[in-house]
């Protein structure tokens, strides 16, 4: 049975089938989705760029390095979902114009500056923002995306978390595997409820206080010495420090529905007073992780002992108890 998805006049989908140009596919006028991923593609196809009413098009893992010409398409009022992830583009195009898009995707490739998109001042509807793995080095241009609701810069060479003001309705953001030294600019991410900030340059937790909605907080593989600030974020459902230098469990004060705690290779020292620095989270805990620390040496008595201290435990480390 052939395809659905190619038995619509609207839509054709093109996924891996390694075309080195589209000389051979006819491009009906009327398309409105069009998937060319896993091809070989060098260059965009003109028709494309001809066609009024397209709504999604996906550029995924082709060989595109100049996509300049994007920026006279002629779907510009009605594209709502535009993916360029996994080619080998150095520039984001100029997007003057795109006033419907709702998901713009430029992850791994070589782009250097985000700068162009306040070029998109008329997209107030965007919603998700992907432009992770490449060269970055500053959160500028997205001011603007005031109902922006993902925002994902991970994977790049960011050292300053700034112009997140506007985002008044971001709800995750991501952001690990840059130079990031404080976290801060979140004052107005009262909707935040994912964040992470893994293997950055943190020493210390802080400028989380208005962010009261965050469910999810990753900050494993910093060089975080305490566990603190968190006061004010009550609705963690998990909250990852693995990877840090940690030595005493402790400031969960307000994780009463913490379920998820990640604290394996850390420098607690030992068990002696772990049941007092769980205990505001014990109601809640199902799963914690605190292998590789010094205080893990004898398996069968650190099992034992952290059986008797959750109660709810379900997972210890990689094992299900």
């Amino acid at each position: 049975m052939s395809d659905p998805v190619q038995e619509n006049p609207e839509c054709l989908d093109l996924t891996n089938s390694h075309l080195p140009n589209l000389d051979t596919v006819t491009l009906n006028a009327n398309l409105k989705l069009l998937d060319l991923t896993a091809n070989r593609l060098e260059t965009v196809d003109l028709r494309i760029l001809a066609l009024e009413g397209l709504q999604t098009i996906n550029f995924r893992q082709n060989l595109l390095t100049d996509v300049s010409c994007w920026s006279s398409c002629s779907s510009k009022g009605v594209l709502e979902d535009m993916e360029f992830r996994d080619n080998q583009l150095t520039e984001i195009p100029s997007l003057s114009g795109f006033t419907s898009l709702r998901r713009i995707e430029f992850s791994y490739n070589q782009i250097r500056s985000i700068a162009s998109l306040s070029e998109l001042q008329g997209t107030s509807g965007l919603e998700e923002l992907y432009v992770a793995s490449n060269k970055v080095t500053e959160m500028v241009g997205i001011s603007h995306f005031t109902q922006l609701r993902v925002l994902e810069l991970g994977s790049n060479r960011i050292r300053k978390i700034e112009n997140l003001e506007g985002l008044v309705n971001l709800e995750q953001l991501w952001l690990g595997s840059n130079r990031i030294t404080h976290i801060e600019g979140l004052l107005s991410l009262t909707k935040l409820r994912k964040m992470s900030v893994q293997s950055n340059r943190l020493d210390h937790i802080s400028g989380l206080e208005n962010c009261c909605a965050l469910e999810e907080l990753y900050l494993s593989h910093n060089g975080i010495l305490k566990i603190e600030g968190l006061a004010t974020l009550s609705q963690l459902n998990i909250l990852d420090l693995s990877n840090n230098r940690i030595c005493k469990v402790e400031g969960l004060e307000s994780q009463a529905i913490l379920e998820d705690l990640w604290l394996n290779h850390n420098l607690i020292p030992s068990l002696d007073g772990i049941e007092e620095g769980l205990s505001p989270v014990l109601g809640a805990l199902t799963t914690i992780y605190l292998e590789e620390n010094p205080a893990v040496k004898d398996k069968a008595s650190y099992k034992a002992k952290m059986k008797e201290v959750v109660p709810k435990l379900k997972q210890l480390d990689a094992d299900n108890v």
